[in-house]
């Protein structure tokens, strides 16, 4: 009889006091999920200017609450660091190509010529070649840095990957996580691949076309560019609209599934287990909400990690659009044809440049999002 009583007031003291127990050691669980899911390694996957730019931010790991932390102030400040560094290329080139045209201006107002032919066409030829020289290099360079960039963030994906796939086993979530893990596996391995094999090579064809086009009176290749650039842009939304709409179903569905075994765990604990099956219902709630923390903390990280990464490259591009359309409109004004005409067609390279590198970005940040919406209605 003294044993029933004392295994009784063993039980009720465990009821009692367990929740707060837990309570306690909420934050130390986190703590080592942390760690053990392999989130705090995460950042040491990133390039090294994208590390220096959350340290800057004063992001250190994945924690939700460095994450909290940031004050716009901190992240306009570091955009408009980024514009400024990457404004000096633009910029400088923005000066040499309008002294090509003041001088080739200049050569036209004075109506030079050999002996009965005019030199107005042989001048607007070599103020093209001059103009190629100053722009060509810097927006090659452009291509394979965004060539390096998409490569980068394809293997952050890779890398983050398992670790969400792993977090949202241990939340309650196997189906989205299989789904997840599967999809996003295919999706980076394939960015990796285009961005090294295909995406330079292809960008540099269309770049060389586009000038031969525009400098060359006897060649006529604006038909074939402006299919490449049509025809780009078409498999980029065509891929991104299959890429969308199968997440979308994957995660539907997946979640179903998930919140439907979650419901069913918890009825079977609280139901099955006498006494303090009711405790450990709550408890195993907590540790799925503690974990899903975790997850949240992880995708927020993944999402500022993203940006970060496209981002010097997109201000890249941008700067480089507006200064090239800048300049092809002085060279209307000057009525420099072969001198616009080659602007403009490097300005359609550089569009689709930023058509491609918006793209992954997008593919990126969706997959995040989306990850973090599952599973927000289960119980």
């Amino acid at each position: 009889m003294k044993r029933m009583v004392c295994l009784a007031l063993a039980l009720v003291l465990t009821v009692l006091f367990a929740p707060v127990a837990w309570a306690e050691s909420t934050e130390d669980y986190y703590t080592e999920q942390l760690e053990e899911s392999g989130a705090a390694d995460l950042p040491e996957q990133l390039p090294q200017e994208t590390q220096h730019t959350l340290e800057e931010l004063g992001i250190d790991g994945t924690d939700w609450q460095a994450l909290t932390s940031i004050t716009p102030e901190a992240l306009f400040s570091e955009i408009g660091g980024m514009a400024q560094e990457n404004a000096q290329g633009p910029l400088q080139a923005a000066a040499s190509v309008i002294a090509v045209m003041l001088l080739c201006a200049l050569c036209n107002g004075m109506k030079l010529s050999l002996g009965e032919k005019p030199l107005g066409g042989v001048i607007g030829m070599v103020g093209a070649l001059c103009v190629c020289t100053t722009v060509v290099g810097p927006v090659v360079a452009c291509i394979e840095h965004a060539a390096q960039v998409v490569q980068a963030a394809a293997g952050f994906l890779l890398a983050c990957v398992p670790v969400l796939a792993g977090i949202m086993l241990a939340a309650g979530q196997p189906v989205s996580a299989g789904s997840y893990n599967l999809l996003m596996m295919a999706v980076g391995n394939v960015i990796s691949i285009l961005s090294a094999s295909i995406l330079v090579p292809c960008l540099n064809i269309f770049l060389a076309l586009s000038i031969v086009s525009a400098i060359s009176p006897g060649v006529n290749l604006s038909g074939i560019c402006n299919a490449f650039h049509k025809v780009v842009k078409w498999v980029l939304g065509f891929c991104m609209t299959v890429f969308a709409g199968l997440l979308t179903v994957h995660s539907i569905v997946a979640s179903s599934m998930d919140e439907t075994t979650a419901k069913a765990a918890k009825f079977v604990v609280s139901s099955f287990v006498p006494v303090v099956g009711s405790a450990l219902g709550d408890a195993l709630q907590t540790v799925t909400g503690c974990v899903k923390l975790l997850k949240s903390g992880v995708g927020a990280f993944g999402l500022l990690a993203g940006a970060l990464i496209f981002l010097p490259v997109i201000l890249q591009c941008l700067l480089w659009m507006v200064t090239l359309n800048v300049c092809a409109g002085a060279g209307d004004v000057f009525e420099l044809k072969e001198i616009t005409s080659l602007l403009r067609a490097v300005a359609k390279a550089v569009e689709l440049i930023l058509a491609i590198v918006l793209c992954c970005m997008t593919i990126l940040t969706v997959s995040t999002a989306i990850v973090l919406l599952m599973g927000k209605g289960g119980g």
